[in-house]
């Protein structure tokens, strides 16, 4: 069935192969035929054409992403704004606090994090198969939550139609009436907290970057809750997250007028 907000059906069929090699590692094509219920002939014409354009690799029969992608993340993250002014803050702020830090933008109505502290791999989040902290569901986490604090209601309002509030613990915000009340509060004290709502046993607080009535991303600070709580309610945690976000407000708004 064509899906009328996808204009061009063939390219959203190749990257439904993509997200099936991804899930798999890697897979051959009787495997992502049956996955995706398409025709070996259709899985195999979307492959061989994604080989050639080097965004998968081929070996032994099976299928694998090529490393293209890595490389344009990459290349993605570093002409970002929020990364180019916000790195240096980032790792500051990780001193200062001694926790974890992220960075946090918004794409398409999901939270991208360009950067964050205490990560291997290159301080790119972990992943196996699905589960991938690069990319989270906004009000699931404490920048999540910040950001959306700052959007305008109409366009908060088609994020929640478009993905709904899936829970990733006991703790996440499933419920719409309750998240507008949160956000609401959010906006007003200038910042989100996050209580094991993304992580059981984790607590986080967040603040968004805005320039110009125009919200940028976010920063935020998250640790283990036993470690971490008691410099939450005392308010430091979150003096600190505010000013490294206003910060590289600043960053942004001096070092884009240069």
């Amino acid at each position: 069935m064509n899906d009328p907000s996808v204009p061009i059906s063939s390219v959203k069929r190749s990257y439904e192969v993509i997200d099936a090699i991804r899930d798999r590692g890697q897979a051959g094509v009787t495997e992502l035929s049956e996955a995706l219920e398409r025709p070996k002939s259709t899985i195999h014409n979307h492959l061989q054409t994604l080989e050639r354009l080097g965004y998968v690799v081929k070996t032994n029969g099976k299928y694998r992403l090529s490393t293209r992608y890595f490389h344009i993340g990459r290349e993605s993250r570093a002409t970002h704004e929020v990364f180019v002014h916000g790195i240096e803050t980032v790792k500051r702020l990780e001193r200062e606090s001694n926790g974890h830090v992220q960075l946090v933008v918004e794409e398409n109505g999901m939270g991208a994090i360009l950067f964050a502290t205490h990560w291997r791999d290159d301080d790119y989040a972990p992943a196996t198969g699905r589960l991938s902290l690069s990319r989270v569901h906004l009000h699931t986490n404490a920048p999540g939550k910040a950001i959306l604090a700052e959007l305008p209601p109409e366009r908060r309002s088609s994020i929640i139609d478009r993905y709904g509030l899936p829970g990733r613990t006991e703790q996440t915000i499933t419920d719409e009436q309750a998240l507008r009340a949160e956000l609401e509060t959010v906006r007003t004290q200038g910042y989100a907290v996050d209580r094991s709502e993304m992580i059981d046993g984790s607590t986080g607080v967040g603040a968004a970057i805005t320039t110009d009535d125009h919200v940028s991303g976010a920063i935020a600070v998250y640790g283990p809750t036993a470690e971490i709580a008691e410099e939450v309610e005392s308010g430091e945690i979150v003096s600190l997250v505010r000013e490294h976000a206003d910060t590289i407000q600043t960053d942004i708004v001096f070092g884009s007028s240069k």
